[in-house]
């Protein structure tokens, strides 16, 4: 069952409490130690790019409304974890990251999608943690707008 959505105040009290310095900006570091507590434990490199991908005024942190942005994908990519979790592992294998990541669109050939899986499973377990799974989906989306971005006609092509 899905978490009741915070109300605006809600993420106005979580932001202030991550923001240590009080400027009105996270940083890597402060979100890196709000993450943790919430038992997702990324390299400090990982949280950057969270960061430059919800960043959308290039200041290299993130304010309120873009922390906004960011509650609702890690909402969503759990929700979407959680969901494509058929046999309630705690862990997704090959066949359930294909299914998920079809679900969000993305048609990717056998072998393709095989090299990105093992990429996000550095034990070799076969199998994807939360954590995994949200790196996966953060290189996904990257990948698309790096894609997007050299296909200005959207042919879904790049010549």
């Amino acid at each position: 069952m899905a978490a009741a959505r915070p109300t605006p105040e809600q993420l106005r009290k979580w932001f202030q409490a991550i923001d240590k310095d009080g400027n009105n900006e996270l940083t890597s570091i402060e979100l890196q130690a709000a993450l943790q507590l919430g038992n997702l434990n990324f390299s400090l490199a990982t949280v950057a790019h969270i960061i430059r991908i919800h960043d959308k005024t290039g200041s290299g942190t993130i304010n309120f409304e873009e922390f906004g942005k960011l509650h609702e994908f890690l909402t969503h990519v759990q929700q979407s974890f959680e969901y494509f979790d058929r046999d309630r592992s705690g862990t997704l294998n090959f066949d359930e990251v294909t299914n998920a990541l079809q679900h969000a669109g993305y048609k990717l050939d056998p072998p393709a999608l095989r090299v990105i899986f093992n990429r996000f499973d550095p034990s070799r377990s076969g199998s994807l943690q939360l954590t995994e799974f949200l790196a996966l989906t953060l290189f996904m989306r990257s990948a698309t707008a790096t894609f997007n971005a050299f296909d200005s006609n959207r042919a879904g092509t790049i010549r």
